[in-house]
């Protein structure tokens, strides 16, 4: 009792040093926090948004139906760029024209890449031309096909994907393992299929097949595998993108059963396997026939099918490098499309990451793009975009000092029976602690309540703490859990 009450002193000590000069360092643990501007609505499923990379600032919006529509100077058009439902299966489901890119050369060339599913469920990859007289007008008649592949026992769902190019002039497209539910043909982890994959092509070829093999491929001395892949082992890998300034990639694979993940790779990381079927994130799955755990990359980020701190489909997004908002810069944003939830990604310095929930965002988001500026947008699934920004700074607040030098309203700060009294004097819709990575650990529906509440802890690890009040206003407060 002696060596803890020594230690409890010593722990109180150490607190008031770090409230002190915490805003010595404020600034380095801000967080931004991201809005959602709405630009456009009333489209029909926009599942992917891409510029030309042209100059003319204007933004391309995939219809899931089979249509690309384009944002220019504050309007959709109400033209369509192409218009290829009748080559489309969408029914409403997983199916339907699913992505584009651009050529890196697209303002000499004119020619422009989509992926979706044909009229038989087959993934295909084709490339169209743009008009020569009229800029935000494609040729429906240019198409080519560069492969049509049927999908394995015709299943419906898990198929990718998104295009992208990459700062060496291929193109990339991720596709998923073909569906139904457990990777039942084992795609994932076969060298013989395109399911399941990430490839990379050179599509700057003018004959049949209209693409080949870049000779730096990862496969291409591998029997075992096809020439085009350049990652294995994905679920469902529905959006991923490359960071523009370091060309590093990171991918959302949409999870099975209980883990949804984000798989990130640095440029020299080609020939990765991510591991699918054989572990959904880092849960071993199905791992007859595997190989050594160590064969297999994982995820930096996870999170449970958890209502309130995870989800149920990840969203992979973008790294911002716009310049609008600099205190977002750097960070990778993704989300969940079932529950509204999204998370910022930073590296921490030290090797690894810092990674922040920020809850509340639009409902049914699919997708996330960058305009020509590298500034961020996203879409529903029910038919809105949004441009992403960052409206303010959360910044951890030393005890007795909340935004404008408010009074304490936590007691005691320095907790060791899992049991806080907070003063509300003020209206608040919920309570919540955070630690400090920004993940909450509770929240409380405190819309009801005045005075004095007392809030019940779990067992926490020892360590500091955030506990949050939020409403009209948001007021906060560092708190020290003593084990």
């Amino acid at each position: 009792m002696k060596n803890f009450l020594l230690n409890t002193e010593a722990k109180k000590i150490c607190f008031i040093l770090s409230a002190i000069c915490i805003f010595c360092f404020a600034k380095a643990i801000s967080q931004p926090t991201l809005g959602f501007n709405k630009i456009a609505s009333g489209l029909s499923s926009p599942v992917d948004i891409k510029n030309a990379g042209d100059g003319s600032k204007r933004i391309f919006i995939v219809e899931q139906s089979g249509t690309i529509r384009i944002y220019k100077n504050g309007t959709l058009l109400k033209k369509p760029f192409l218009n290829i439902s009748d080559r489309v299966k969408y029914r409403g489901g997983e199916q339907g024209l699913l992505s584009i890119a651009f050529h890196p050369r697209y303002s000499n060339n004119r020619f422009f890449f989509i992926y979706y599913n044909n009229t038989n469920g087959d993934i295909t990859l084709a490339r169209y031309k743009a008009s020569r007289t009229d800029p935000d007008v494609a040729d429906p008649s240019s198409g080519v096909i560069l492969f049509s592949r049927p999908k394995p026992g015709g299943f419906g769902n898990h198929n990718g994907g998104t295009l992208q190019f990459g700062k060496d002039g291929y193109l990339y497209l991720s596709i998923g393992d073909g569906g139904s539910e457990g990777d039942p043909f084992g795609n994932g982890q076969s060298g013989q299929t395109f399911y399941g994959k990430m490839l990379r092509l050179d599509v700057n070829m003018s004959n049949k097949p209209y693409y080949a093999i870049p000779p730096d491929n990862p496969f291409v001395n591998n029997p075992d595998v096809l020439d085009e892949i350049y990652y294995l082992g994905l679920r469902n890998p529905w959006k991923w993108s490359f960071d523009s300034k370091t060309n590093d990639v990171w991918i959302g694979d949409v999870g099975q059963d209980s883990l949804e993940e984000i798989d990130f790779r640095k440029p020299n990381g080609a020939g990765a396997n991510f591991g699918w079927r054989c572990y959904e994130a880092t849960r071993p799955y199905n791992t007859n026939n595997c190989k050594k755990k160590g064969a297999y990359v994982f995820p930096i980020f996870k999170y449970h099918h958890d209502v309130n701190n995870g989800g149920e489909c990840v969203i992979g997004g973008y790294v911002y490098r716009g310049t609008k908002y600099p205190q977002l810069q750097g960070y990778y944003i993704c989300a969940d499309y079932v529950k509204t939830n999204a998370w910022k990604i930073k590296p921490n310095n030290s090797g690894g990451w810092n990674i922040t929930l920020q809850q509340g965002i639009p409902a049914s988001l699919v997708s996330f793009g960058e305009d020509e500026a590298g500034e961020l947008l996203a879409s529903t699934r029910t038919g809105d975009v949004y441009h992403v920004i960052a409206t303010t700074n959360f910044v951890e607040s030393a005890p007795g000092i909340t935004n404008a030098n408010a009074a304490v309203f936590v007691y005691p700060t320095l907790v060791d029976n899992n049991l806080i009294t907070v003063t509300l004097n003020d209206h608040y819709n919920f309570a919540r602690i955070i630690d400090m990575n920004g993940r909450e650990i509770i929240r409380k529906d405190i819309s009801n309540a005045a005075g004095k509440i007392s809030l019940h802890l779990p067992d926490l690890s020892a360590g500091t703490y955030i506990v949050q009040l939020v409403g009209s206003k948001t007021i906060q407060q560092k708190i020290y859990i003593a084990r």
